[in-house]
């Protein structure tokens, strides 16, 4: 009876244990469970409502992109309007020139050049241009003198914006918050000075399903020369004679923006497969997206893979730093790098400079790709920054003969920056890129020049046919 009872007793502490154990187990995994299926729940998004005018409350690229780095998507902008509309006083207008000059002190790269070509030391004229501020009369009168201020740059990516280009980059940069710098320009650009000042509507993000661009968008200009009198279409085709085609291209586009270019370049490689001979007419192209002829153009057009070196420098203000930050390429510090090394022109334009990138730029043909002909490339002073970046691989690669006259420079740069005078909400622009081609020159000081110079399209097309041997 004793062992009996024993052996219940066991039994009894053994179910007791086993339950307790068993239930522990359980328990645990039902909370594994819990956290492996809020692990594969998507996060929710968190909204976050934003002032634009905020954006001047970060101090640093640091600070800034902390907060950005927190962003689980665009903020839901609030365009707040509280300030009556007023003339600026003499005081306001200081302000905003001194933030002008020290931006262009801090990020600006080519005044070397400046002092070589035009003989402008732009620094030492502060106290010039701070006499004309002072004794302006009218924001009118103001906004003239920032213009005449930045044009003594000498460069087409250094001005005073427009009302025209104010909205078309708000609205480019409305599908590139992923691009912390591009974010933080498109909410500068929201403040409530700058709708003001254009008067202009705050724009909401608008995202998109792309890639990260490499490089930022240019001013894109609109005085181009087309082959047809359609200027909408911004790529058109042609075949001249048997063996010999060409295609305009206007611009380069932005990725969203290219699609029917492509489907028009495709089918008109489709259908004339016996082309031996094209021409790429870009003159007058003034930029836009380096995608459009590295992805997209060019692949189209080669028959293997091709590849150039440049080499790019950048001081240290706060602009360019988040530039770099933003930018999907290896930079380091200067200090660094042995410049003796790289064969550069006028090394003594980098002693001010902290940053170092080499600028590698490989480009594959694409598996459908069927033209592998010869090819012309023609160009005038008007290309110039993407377009001019285009002209510059094609001379260095060697994949294409230049026709036309030298290009317009400024080619090799990570982009053009915008940025908001505090209180006027003029948005002025300028390039941070202090770019060298293969053969170490700068290419906004020597841009690129032309293996055979022509005066006018049917010069070019007829010097293209004698050298291809093509009759007429």
């Amino acid at each position: 009876m004793k062992k009996k009872s024993k052996l219940s007793l066991f039994v009894l502490v053994f179910i007791i244990l086993f339950s307790s154990c068993a239930q522990r187990r359980i328990d645990y995994l039902n909370q594994r469970k819990d956290i492996i299926l809020s692990e594969k729940k998507p996060k929710e998004k968190k909204i976050i409502k934003f002032n634009p005018d905020q954006i001047d409350e970060f101090k640093s690229t640091d600070e800034y992109l902390t907060w950005y780095k927190k962003l689980d998507g665009p903020c839901d902008l609030v365009f707040k309007d509280k300030k009556d509309k007023k003339e600026l006083s003499q005081e306001e207008r200081i302000e905003d020139f001194n933030y002008l000059f020290n931006q262009i002190k801090d990020n600006y790269p080519f005044f070397g050049i400046l002092k070589r070509q035009y003989g402008i030391d732009f620094l030492e004229n502060y106290s010039r241009y701070l006499n004309e501020v002072k004794f302006c009369k009218s924001d009118q009168e103001f906004q003239r003198i920032m213009q005449n201020i930045m044009a003594d740059l000498h460069n087409d990516h250094a001005t005073i914006a427009d009302k025209e280009y104010v909205k078309e980059t708000l609205e480019y940069y409305s599908h590139f918050w992923k691009d912390p710098s591009m974010y933080y320009e498109f909410l500068a650009m929201n403040k409530e000075s700058v709708r003001d000042r254009y008067d202009i509507k705050g724009v909401q993000s608008s995202e998109i399903e792309k890639k990260k661009s490499k490089k930022r968008p240019t001013h894109k200009k609109t005085s181009i020369e087309t082959l047809t009198e359609d200027k909408a279409e911004n790529l058109q085709t042609k075949i001249i004679q048997p063996g010999l085609g060409l295609i305009r291209v206007n611009e380069m586009l932005a990725e969203y923006e290219l699609s029917n270019d492509m489907k028009k370049l495709d089918k008109f490689l489709k259908e004339n497969p016996d082309l031996k001979t094209l021409i790429i007419d870009i003159r007058q192209n003034s930029g836009g997206n380096v995608e459009y002829w590295q992805d997209y153009l060019l692949p189209r057009l080669i028959g293997k893979k091709v590849s150039i070196s440049n080499h790019m420098f950048f001081r240290d203000g706060m602009r360019s730093k988040m530039l770099l930050e933003s930018e999907d390429i290896y930079y380091e510090n200067i200090e660094n790098v042995d410049l003796t090394k790289l064969n550069l022109n006028h090394i003594e334009d980098l002693k001010d400079f902290s940053y170092y990138s080499k600028d590698d730029i490989e480009i594959s043909p694409i598996k459908e790709n069927k033209f592998e002909g010869n090819l012309y490339l023609l160009v005038d002073e008007g290309v110039y920054s993407a377009a001019e970046g285009f002209a510059s691989f094609c001379k260095n690669a060697k994949i294409a003969k230049l026709v036309g006259h030298k290009t317009g420079g400024d080619g090799i740069t990570l982009g053009l920056i915008n940025d908001v005078l505090p209180n006027s909400g003029l948005v002025f622009t300028y390039t941070n890129t202090l770019g060298y081609a293969p053969d170490g020159s700068i290419n906004e000081e020597e841009k690129t020049n032309v293996d055979i110079v022509t005066e006018s399209l049917n010069e070019s097309i007829d010097t293209i046919k004698k050298l291809e041997k093509i009759e007429k």
